[in-house]
């Protein structure tokens, strides 16, 4: 099976939520729920220090990113830490692992003005690159929800490969995901992409991915999907 090793870096928000840390880093992604009054949405990212009100008997599935690891909490009060979830007010959950790529953090220079920073160490080893490998070949790319930037968002996928970068597709969306639409252009397994997200000339977030059909990963959200701003 062929995969690619990848480093995820850390990605600095500051064009939109005006400067990130490590401790900005989401740590989960919202696969579903069902609490009405919850201000969180499926797609959204959560963080650490974030409080959500399941009661009485609302649900929330969590996907966390470098953990492989699903939880469904139903009820009660869930506060988010960086290493754990402390369930009170008579919460229960369930967790589930999942197979999945886990992404060694890594922060670079590039980062405070690019928003990213990653490395791809193979093939491309003199490069710098940040990678994520998909099975699908329309992944669907998810980005930080922001108030500030209800307009919606354009969204434009280059093929690296090329000299320059060559514009594949480009779309705009409402929101904060989008799925590739099946008939774009065709992406190409194994060829590296990057991801834009431009919310207007000077906020934007990007990341790379590729496709690789080969990827033994099951079929789930965060496996099937191109995260930004992690």
């Amino acid at each position: 099976m062929t995969r690619f090793r990848m480093m995820i870096a850390v990605a600095t928000m500051a064009a939109i939520s005006g400067g990130a840390g490590a401790e900005d880093r989401p740590l989960a992604l919202v696969e579903h729920v069902d609490a009405p009054g919850v201000a969180v949405q499926p797609f959204d990212y959560v963080y650490a220090n974030d409080k959500i009100d399941l009661r009485p008997s609302g649900e929330l599935r969590l996907a966390f990113f470098d953990r492989c690891l699903v939880e469904t909490f139903t009820g009660g009060v869930i506060r988010l830490k960086n290493d754990n979830v402390k369930i009170s007010k008579g919460g229960a959950s369930v967790q589930q692992a999942r197979a999945c790529q886990t992404a060694a953090l890594s922060v670079s220079s590039d980062a405070k003005e690019a928003g990213v920073s990653v490395k791809r160490v193979s093939p491309f080893s003199s490069e710098d690159w940040q990678e994520i490998s998909v099975a699908v070949m329309t992944p669907r790319f998810i980005w930080p929800r922001d108030k500030k930037d209800e307009a919606g968002a354009s969204v434009s996928v280059y093929l690296l490969e090329a000299d320059p970068a060559q514009l594949v597709w480009q779309g705009d969306v409402d929101g904060n995901y989008l799925m590739y639409p099946e008939d774009a252009p065709g992406l190409i397994p194994g060829l590296p992409y990057r991801v834009t997200v431009s919310f207007g000339p000077k906020h934007q977030i990007s990341a790379v991915f590729s496709i690789d059909p080969q990827l033994e990963l099951p079929d789930g959200l965060l496996t099937t999907a191109v995260p930004l701003g992690l």
